[in-house]
């Protein structure tokens, strides 16, 4: 029985390591997180029901999943050309009025990047392609923060401020004058460049405005 979990591969072989001797674990540190495989040897004398034994098997899984896991939280680099979709946080007060990457939690049983999609989705209205890992750090309270490249999917609709104070298009040279959440700002140096790629690659571009784009409100 295996599992992809969202958890450091550490923690998920300290918890695998006191099971008892019947059952073995073979765990895999992936990208999108670690492969914990669950095998159980039981004695011939031993006649419970396969399901019996599998449900155990599930059972003593999740419970490892639930110790080992870690709070992730994912962000888009949103690329259209030679721009960047910037969100204005609303909340809490603390960062209200900053700048960041549009993103969310990781929900248990997803991975990294279905849980960016589902988060742009809600967030700004829109469906996005994800693209390269840009990067990844550890948060001052223990969870993981991962930065993805993204693009908008063909025949997406715009993206609009659902969540945030607003949202817009940004151009490179505005970038690292924003006030930015901290956690984001480590990162702008890295994004401004894949722009100003993006503008060498593509060749010269229609002027655009940057004009904010509208707060649209749930029913």
């Amino acid at each position: 029985m295996a599992e992809l979990i969202d958890a450091d591969a550490g923690d998920v072989r300290r918890l695998a390591a006191a099971l008892p001797d019947r059952v073995s674990a073979s765990i895999a540190e992936l990208s999108a997180g670690t492969l914990l495989t669950l095998e159980i040897r039981l004695p011939w004398w031993d006649r419970r029901r396969r399901s019996s034994v599998l449900a155990g098997l599930e059972h003593t899984l999740r419970d490892i999943e639930r110790q080992a896991h870690r709070r992730t939280v994912v962000a888009a680099a949103l690329i259209d050309g030679d721009r960047l979709l910037i969100a204005q946080r609303a909340h809490p007060p603390a960062l209200a009025g900053q700048w960041e990457f549009p993103g969310g939690k990781v929900e248990r049983g997803e991975t990294a990047r279905a849980a960016l999609v589902r988060e742009c989705s809600e967030e700004l209205g829109c469906q996005v392609m994800i693209d390269q890992e840009i990067g990844r750090q550890s948060l001052d309270d223990g969870a993981l923060f991962i930065l993805f490249q993204a693009s908008l999917a063909p025949g997406s609709a715009d993206p609009a401020a659902l969540e945030h104070r607003q949202i817009r298009w940004a151009e490179a040279t505005e970038l690292a004058q924003l006030d930015w959440v901290a956690t984001n700002r480590k990162y702008v140096t890295d994004v401004t460049g894949r722009l100003q790629m993006s503008t060498t690659v593509g060749g010269a571009r229609k002027a655009r405005p940057n004009a904010t784009l509208p707060r649209r409100r749930n029913n």
